[in-house]
């Protein structure tokens, strides 16, 4: 817990076992292919021309993703003892990327959260592997982390070598069934190589009060994670919420539930199946472009 603390991150080495990760990347692979059809990740599990695919893995066709979530102890409790307080969760999804992502952080430093990451094949610097910047999510160095972060020339349009812009940073080697644990406000980035097949969820601190300002910001922080709406993939058939709801039969579930109640994210039109209709009131502070939107998910 001290090392979370004092970096703003964690490997928990082997945390799954062969046959749950043998699970996941099937159910990763089928929602990925279901999605967005069956050129989306070819046999050999390279990808087609685009950058990122992405998906939520919540509804009936993936039991072991779906469960994770709030039913598994190792997850939805574990979230609980990183943060130091109850905790709501969001939505697990399969990614498959491609592209190298710069240095962003999934949050602003006025919302709390801790992401669960599983990279379903091995990790290497011939691969590409996830790179974090540790300490970067405390709050007294993270403006001072993001202002040299942010003068990169390559967030400002222009075409450098980015070896030029030299950012000293922690490398996350890992093996399937190793799950990286980092807070929302930890500075990170991925790297080269080879397709990166993942599985994620997050958890966002859960407010003392509901109706108040700090409820508004983690609703919109849960609705901001689980809004695909701009993917091209049917989305009544991999919904967010609506399928992981209907079949709650754990107490811990419900109580997760409860939570995604009592913060008005299930009354969003639209938000059970992942594409929510709201007036969003979180700003961006990691533009790739001036006057860029806010996409917290656009990479991984």
């Amino acid at each position: 817990m001290s090392h979370f603390n004092a970096f703003g991150f964690v490997v928990l080495r082997g945390l799954l076992s062969k046959d749950e990760v043998a699970q996941l990347r099937e159910e990763s692979v089928a929602s990925l292919t279901g999605a967005y059809g069956v050129g989306a990740l070819d046999e050999n599990g390279d990808m087609a021309s685009v950058p990122a695919y992405v998906v939520p893995t919540m509804n009936d066709n993936t039991p072991l993703s779906s469960s994770l979530v709030a039913d598994d102890p190792r997850f939805w409790q574990a979230s609980h003892h990183f943060m130091g307080g109850p905790t709501v969760p969001t939505n697990s999804e399969a990614t498959g990327y491609w592209a190298n992502s710069r240095w962003h952080s999934d949050m602003n430093a006025d919302v709390q959260g801790v992401k669960f990451m599983v990279y379903l094949d091995a990790c290497t610097p011939e691969t590409g592997r996830l790179q974090v910047m540790p300490g970067s999510h405390l709050r007294a160095p993270w403006t001072a982390f993001w202002d040299h972060v942010s003068q990169d020339p390559h967030r400002q349009g222009l075409s450098v070598d980015s070896r030029e812009w030299s950012i000293p940073s922690y490398d996350i080697d890992t093996e399937p069934g190793d799950v990286i644990v980092f807070h929302s406000n930890l500075l990170h980035a991925s790297a080269g190589g080879q397709l990166r097949l993942s599985w994620d969820t997050s958890y966002f601190l859960y407010p003392a009060m509901s109706g108040t300002e700090r409820g508004e910001m983690i609703r919109d922080a849960v609705l901001y994670t689980g809004d695909y709406g701009h993917h091209p993939y049917d989305h009544e058939k991999w919904t967010t919420w609506r399928d992981w709801v209907a079949s709650a039969d754990t107490d811990p579930r419900r109580t997760a539930i409860r939570r995604l109640e009592v913060l008005g994210v299930l009354g969003v039109e639209g938000a059970d199946i992942g594409a929510p209709k709201w007036q969003p009131t979180l700003t961006n502070p990691f533009p790739l472009v001036s006057g860029a939107p806010y996409k917290p998910r656009s990479s991984k």
